[in-house]
């Protein structure tokens, strides 16, 4: 790996467990543990999955996860861990039901999460979290606003 020190089985072991636990996080609404997810000068870019800004800074990810309108549960999968220029990188898959009764139309959202996590005293963080919509599967009965039509 360009002469790098290789990353073990126990540090890929971790951030596995940081992109699932990320899920948990979210799905209890558990603001305050933003802190075990995050670096606190993180970026989270969303703006291909909604949102309209980028965001800075632990404080402002926690504020834009409060007021999100939240899917039902959070699921990650092919999970690829690479490490190139001093960086570890993280590509996975997310699909996360649209179910609750507020939820119009009821959907299927997937897509692909792009991380950047660094090892810190603590534990493994996102210092870099994107997320890309690829894909929604929404049935024929619910109403499709324009900008949630399967792309």
């Amino acid at each position: 790996m360009d002469g790098e020190a290789e990353l073990g089985a126990y540090d890929l072991l971790m951030i596995h467990q940081l992109l699932a636990y990320y899920g948990h996080v979210v799905d209890d609404r558990d603001w305050a543990r933003f802190g075990e997810l995050f670096t606190p000068d993180a970026t989270l870019d969303y703006t291909r999955a909604g949102a309209d800004t980028v965001f800075h800074g632990v404080e402002e990810i926690r504020a834009f996860f409060r007021d999100a309108n939240h899917p039902s549960a959070h699921h990650v999968l092919n999970i690829v861990v690479t490490q190139s220029g001093g960086e570890v990188r993280v590509r996975s898959k997310f699909f996360v039901p649209y179910t609750r009764e507020t939820h119009v139309p009821k959907r299927w959202f997937g897509g692909d999460y792009d991380d950047v996590v660094v090892r810190t005293d603590t534990g493994w963080r996102f210092r870099f979290r994107a997320c890309t919509g690829r894909w929604q599967f929404t049935t024929d009965e619910e109403p499709i606003p324009p900008h949630r039509r399967t792309w």
